[in-house]
């Protein structure tokens, strides 16, 4: 009879896997997608940490790339994510399938460069698909955001750190030589004049998004279920707190609530 069981096989019998999110929002993400209710759940103020508890651990390549892939589909799908991760919790009941997350929005590999042989691993993937999340919230990416995000999931399955960094690099590089435009934006090379002239609309366009993301951000703060934890007691908004709870400035604030209300 064979019965010899393996080391990861009895380290697998003891552990699940915690899969958390971070980020802001009413999490109606929840119920579009129709994802199972989260076996961990805080908020504080506009801000949530949800978790659930996946069935066994993922320490083979296949698992890793799944479980990988599962994180990348939460930053395509969830409005204001601002982390994700998964690792090994001890032994708990009434655990998921992370196949039940695969309903998550996803894109397809043909939406990036053609010559993908160069990079053929799921981390650049990954990497890719976080700015490409980036550009489709109409903005641009930070270098340091990129970095983060690589170094917070994906510094244990690189042959080293030198190595995740210049992947993010020229990824990075890859998008702002495009003006940080998608691949299938970018259709053709520009002229020197061409270029200079893109790049001025181009910033004028992302002034003109930022700033309406922040009002997006101010409205739905002031209009949201907790909208009463920003008033003050004599029922004025507090615009420092507001500010300080959005990252924004507290002109913006007053701003944006005296333009919203002028209209009501």
């Amino acid at each position: 009879m064979n019965d010899i069981i393996t080391k990861k096989e009895k380290i697998s019998n003891k552990f699940s896997t915690l899969l958390r999110i971070e980020g802001k929002g009413d999490l109606a993400e929840l119920s579009e997608f129709k994802l199972p209710y989260p076996h961990e759940y805080s908020r504080i103020g506009n801000k949530y940490k949800i978790a659930w508890h996946i069935d066994g651990v993922f320490w083979t390549k296949s698992g890793t790339n799944f479980l990988n892939d599962i994180l990348a589909r939460f930053i395509l799908s969830f409005e204001n994510i601002t982390h994700s991760t998964a690792h090994p919790i001890s032994k708990k009941d009434n655990t998921l399938k992370l196949k039940l997350f695969q309903q998550l929005n996803s894109i397809k590999k043909q939406t990036f460069a053609a010559n993908s042989n160069k990079f053929e691993d799921n981390v650049f993937w990954s990497l890719k698909l976080f700015v490409e999340h980036y550009i489709s919230k109409g903005g641009f990416c930070p270098y340091s955001s990129l970095e983060s995000y690589a170094f917070n999931h994906f510094v244990d399955y690189t042959k080293d750190r030198s190595t995740l960094r210049a992947k993010c690099r020229s990824i990075w590089n890859y998008y702002d030589a495009r003006e940080w435009q998608t691949q299938l934006q970018y259709t053709k090379k520009l002229t020197e004049e061409e270029y200079l002239m893109t790049r001025q609309e181009n910033m004028k366009k992302q002034t003109k998004l930022k700033a309406e993301a922040t009002r997006k951000k101010i409205i739905n703060t002031i209009t949201g279920m907790f909208a009463d934890d920003y008033k003050k007691k004599s029922g004025e908004w507090n615009i420092s707190k507001i500010a300080k709870e959005i990252n924004v400035s507290r002109n913006s604030v007053y701003k944006y609530i005296k333009e919203f209300e002028d209209n009501l």
